[in-house]
């Protein structure tokens, strides 16, 4: 099922998507790590909280590139007429 995910929803769909979904269950493991008092939770959650931190980052990146894109692209156009 998760294959699927991933296979099929366009870049722009599926990493917001799965951002959201890491910030909820770090989230979960941080409150069960507090509530169980188990470090190994907390180190869990830490580890999915950094690679969520990577994926946002990167997608930055690819919004911030697309939108010079789409302007460098306009600029083009207005220049060529």
């Amino acid at each position: 099922m998760i294959g699927l995910f991933v296979r099929v929803l366009p870049f722009w769909v599926r990493e917001p998507l799965l951002a959201v979904f890491g910030v909820v269950f770090s989230g979960f493991l941080f409150y069960a790590a507090v509530r169980d008092g188990e470090w190994a939770m907390a180190a869990i959650g830490a580890a999915v909280a950094a690679f969520t931190a990577v994926r946002v980052y990167q997608i930055n990146r690819a919004l911030d590139a697309r939108r010079h894109r789409r302007a460098m692209e306009s600029a083009q156009r207005t220049q060529g007429l």
